[in-house]
């Protein structure tokens, strides 16, 4: 719908940004399972972005580890 008039701030598409980007920030990689999720969901990051991050950074870690080709 074109024209709803919703307007969107810096700090909303900032969390847009994190929620639906395609890669995990850095910082992830140390978050504790029990701490909130970096996403700013309010969720646990094990019952939130967990599971998705940890298959992103096994993948890199492979690809890091696979050197050139």
């Amino acid at each position: 719908m074109m024209g709803s008039g919703i307007t969107v701030g810096a700090h909303e598409m900032s969390f847009l940004s994190k929620m639906f980007g395609k890669k995990p920030p850095k910082e992830a990689a140390r978050l504790g399972r029990n701490e909130a999720c970096w996403c700013g969901s309010g969720k646990k990051y094990k019952r939130c972005h967990y599971e998705a991050d940890r298959v992103y950074f096994s993948a890199q870690s492979k690809a890091n580890c696979a050197g050139p080709t």
